[in-house]
């Protein structure tokens, strides 16, 4: 390879950020200096929020999950700050059981029953008596596949957001209650926001971790009535979730499962910055963490070729099978066989919580427009994926890696700084980016590829 190909292929992964798949587009621009009108092929970022497929974007990604959670907990931005004195409630959601499987308590809940001689009806143990480690392959899989509730599994997957919107229908009903309204009348007096992110246990079935917060009626611009404290929201919630349900198009009902945890994030046991740096790390998460769940099948052969193992085969199995029965299409199923049936958005929250990914992203190309060269004419046409050199994607995540790892240095080198210095509190704001799993907030105003008119992200 010659000088000039080097330079060119780095040239090239700079003004694509370091993505490893970057969007191909061609369009008119004007050359700022000049005025001249050049036609010219662009490289932009694919902004896919999946780690195994792009860690740059993914990174950046990670990175704005962290500000939008963080903005809603203690405020920032066009974020009253007042927030952080609302009421807050961290909770998570769990799936109920589908049948005995694998766990990192196996040996403990065996022994402390003692039924370690019983058998299931196909003839198999309905204990475990080995003591797992965390990277055990067969934690998460059935005890007795023969047991294990597939059909269920799936049909749990599959109406879970269902299900988080009835609970929190119901939840307003329960909290317009306890102030004596209605759910209607309650916008005059309060809201109830929240952001929630979707992550797949090993066992192959979602829970929710969710950050709900009380208001008054403009949001986090008021505060919420004297009533609806800490308390009155997490007693709400408590009995919502144990009784709210939806129906399967074959009658079966989805509830969630009796494992509920829920902390008040006013008080000290909870750490917001932390609370933010944890939901953040699963925004960029696919189902198991591998390339092959990353990516749609179109075909029951790519799924039966799956090297994932065979519990999260079989559910993915069966999930390709149901989309193929009439009672269920309505689900689409085979759309959404890579992910197990799960139809919903990773990441979501109620319009009043915080600010967008698109505000975001808005403000980044703001800060970055005065340094550009060129100036956008009219709109641009797609011209494929990835870079002209094959090698060159795996260069940009080489270069990524390096860049982060410096990121995450530089946030140490801060942060011990701030600790020998007695004046500095150890407390400080600069704690929440010490952590290598949480992207630095300076990425906020970081370079990314130009807007273009009509340019619009497929994983916001």
């Amino acid at each position: 390879m010659t000088q000039f190909n080097e330079d060119a292929m780095l040239r090239e992964v700079q003004l694509a950020h370091y993505c490893s798949h970057p969007i191909r587009v061609t369009g008119d621009m004007v050359r700022r200096e000049t005025g001249e009108v050049v036609r010219r092929t662009l490289k932009l970022a694919c902004r896919d929020r999946r780690k195994v497929v792009c860690p740059a974007c993914s990174y950046l990604y990670q990175g704005d999950a962290w500000i939008l959670t963080a903005l809603g907990i203690r405020g920032g931005q066009e974020i009253d700050p007042a927030v952080s004195v609302h009421p807050r409630l961290f909770a998570t959601l769990t799936a109920p059981s589908f049948g005995p499987v694998h766990n990192l308590q196996c040996l403990q809940t065996a022994s402390r029953r003692n039924v370690g001689s019983d058998l299931c009806q196909h003839g198999h143990p309905v204990r475990c008596f080995v003591k797992h480690v965390d990277n055990d392959p067969l934690l998460g899989s059935p005890i007795c596949a023969d047991c294990f509730d597939y059909q269920g599994a799936v049909l749990w997957n599959a109406h879970v957001s269902r299900l988080w919107d009835r609970t929190m229908i119901q939840l307003r009903r329960a909290v317009a209650a306890q102030g004596h309204t209605t759910s209607r009348q309650l916008r005059d007096v309060a809201r109830i926001n929240y952001l929630k992110v979707a992550e797949f246990q090993k066992r192959g079935l979602v829970h929710i971790h969710v950050v709900l917060r009380a208001d008054g009626p403009e949001h986090s611009h008021t505060p919420p009535p004297s009533w609806l404290d800490e308390n009155v929201l997490a007693t709400c919630l408590d009995n919502v979730v144990r009784n709210v349900y939806v129906n399967t198009p074959d009658d079966r009902r989805i509830t969630w499962g009796q494992q509920l945890t829920i902390d008040d994030l006013g008080s000290s046991a909870k750490d917001p910055v932390k609370v933010a740096r944890y939901i953040a790390k699963y925004s960029t998460k696919t189902t198991d963490g591998s390339l092959e769940l990353a990516r749609r099948f179109k075909s029951r052969l790519q799924i039966e070729r799956l090297a994932s193992g065979d519990h999260l085969r079989q559910l993915a199995l069966t999930t390709w099978d149901l989309g193929g029965d009439a009672q269920f299409e309505t689900l689409n199923l085979r759309f959404h066989a890579q992910v197990l049936g799960y139809s919903g958005q990773l990441m979501t929250k109620s319009r009043g919580y915080s600010t967008t990914f698109t505000a975001l992203r808005s403000k980044r190309a703001a800060f970055t427009e005065p340094n550009n060269e060129f100036l956008t004419l009219g709109g641009f046409t797609y011209g494929g994926r990835g870079y002209n050199d094959p090698w060159s994607s795996e260069l940009a995540e080489m270069l990524h890696t390096m860049h982060q790892q410096q990121r995450v240095e530089r946030a140490q080198r801060r942060w011990k700084g701030h600790v020998a210095d007695p004046e500095v509190p150890v407390e400080s704001d600069i704690q929440g980016s010490v952590s290598s799993s949480e992207p630095h907030r300076e990425m906020l105003v970081a370079p990314q590829s130009p807007v273009i008119p009509g340019d619009v992200s497929t994983h916001e």
